[in-house]
């Protein structure tokens, strides 16, 4: 969008057909011209395609762009409360050490927005239009701001639930059809394994599945219905994909951590004998334990160094902002928010955000705190190397039961140790 802006900025404007959609900028009187045969074409400033481009994001549902400035020209790019501090800081700054912009997350009648903003230096092309204002060639004239709405998470939570509703009646009504038609006794007890497996998926056991060996139509029906659960999981799993990827787009580390992470709790787990329904949730839990960090300032996230007390501080509010996220939706279980919640917390009671100690500390939450231990400790990170395996290895036995459970550390041993052999 800069480079377009830049572009168009070189060329002194540019003109665009008049037509639906396309009218003379108020702010730019007299600047339509006609051609010979009688047509005419209406005069765009980078501003004015700014706002263009953003009229059809919006219209798409996917963002809001806004030109903004401390001496805007149109009221209609007034800064906001968020976009003011940052242009003030970056004129503090200068252009250099701001072009990275800043990072928020912003509240607007009632919803949540992701938004971000970076300066906009003042060239030779743009004292056509601003020198008048006092700008000088070098300066920050001001700033392009991006806002995406976090509720299309939400939206997409509302389309899976839509989904499983449609998907029971349809169950429901086949069911009811069959029963009319076959008149057997034979048929209650299929029907009644096939309500106990809708009701574990409503509570929240995604790992339910039919299973009928009938050799008719009701044995087709369960595979059809194992079917409509499998999409549906995956749509589940896809958005919560989406809500980690959202993290993953701000901290470059944590591309992959995620994954492995998640990974190394899944075995843990199953190396416990967890039931399906947990590992699940637990999987579930690691994808999204560091979703919290979404709020979390860049200049804290991408740290080079060792961070300071209050910027410790501010990052271990993650875990609780994590748990916010997923409160906005009914679709995130209690037990899974609290997988958010308390991943750091000690099994010797040091840990935060409450002090949990021993079993109290939710078994999930203990899972992921060592997986998530062990993938930080063996992965480089801007401020040191990644630590060997073995070493990595040593740290966990050593901080058995005082920052961690023995019972999960000695699992996860075990775990290695088979992907070893």
């Amino acid at each position: 969008m800069v480079m377009t802006r830049a572009w168009i900025s070189d060329l002194g404007g540019i003109y665009v057909k008049r037509g639906s959609g396309v009218e003379e900028s108020p702010f730019l009187p007299g600047t339509t011209v006609r051609d010979v045969k009688g047509h005419e074409y209406v005069f765009l400033n980078p501003a004015y395609v700014s706002r263009l481009l953003s009229e059809y994001a919006e219209r798409q549902e996917l963002y809001r762009l806004h030109l903004t400035s401390l001496k805007p020209i149109n009221p209609i790019n007034a800064p906001t409360p968020f976009e003011e501090r940052s242009l003030r800081e970056f004129e503090k700054k200068g252009f250099e050490a701001s072009r990275e912009g800043a990072a928020a997350v912003v509240g607007e009648n009632g919803k949540r927005f992701y938004q971000r903003i970076r300066p906009l230096q003042v060239e030779k092309s743009c004292l056509n239009c601003h020198a008048k204002q006092g700008y000088k060639e070098g300066e920050i004239r001001g700033g392009l701001s991006v806002s995406i709405p976090m509720a299309s998470a939400d939206a997409r939570v509302g389309r899976s639930r839509i989904s499983l509703v449609l998907a029971g009646l349809a169950i429901l009504g086949i069911v009811g059809l069959s029963l009319s038609l076959l008149l057997r006794k034979v048929v209650l007890a299929p029907v009644a394994h096939l309500h106990q497996v809708a009701s574990r998926l409503m509570t929240g056991d995604y790992s339910a599945r039919a299973s009928l060996e009938t050799g008719d139509e009701l044995q087709d029906l369960a595979r059809a219905y194992n079917a409509m659960t499998s999409h549906i999981i995956d749509s589940y799993q896809s958005m919560v994909q989406t809500l980690s990827a959202a993290l993953e787009a701000r901290d470059p580390y944590t591309a992959g951590h995620v994954e492995r992470v998640s990974k190394y709790a899944k075995a843990i787990a199953e190396e416990l004998g967890l039931e399906g329904r947990l590992v699940h949730q637990i999987v579930m839990g690691a994808i999204l334990h560091d979703i919290g960090k979404i709020g979390v300032p860049d200049a804290i996230l991408r740290k080079p160094g060792a961070l300071d007390g209050d910027e410790k501080a501010q990052m271990r509010l993650h875990s609780a902002q994590g748990k916010e996220i997923l409160s906005s939706s009914s679709d995130f279980s209690p037990a899974l928010r609290d997988c958010i919640l308390h991943h750091h917390e000690h099994f010797d009671g040091r840990g935060y955000p409450y002090g949990l100690k021993g079993t109290d500390i939710p078994l999930g939450d203990r899972i992921i705190s060592v997986a998530d231990a062990f993938d930080a400790m063996v992965t480089d990170r801007p401020y040191r190397k990644g630590l060997p395996r073995e070493t990595a290895i040593a740290e966990l036995k050593e901080k058995a039961g005082r920052q961690f459970d023995p019972q999960v550390v000695a699992a996860f041993l075990k775990v290695l140790g088979s992907e070893a052999a």
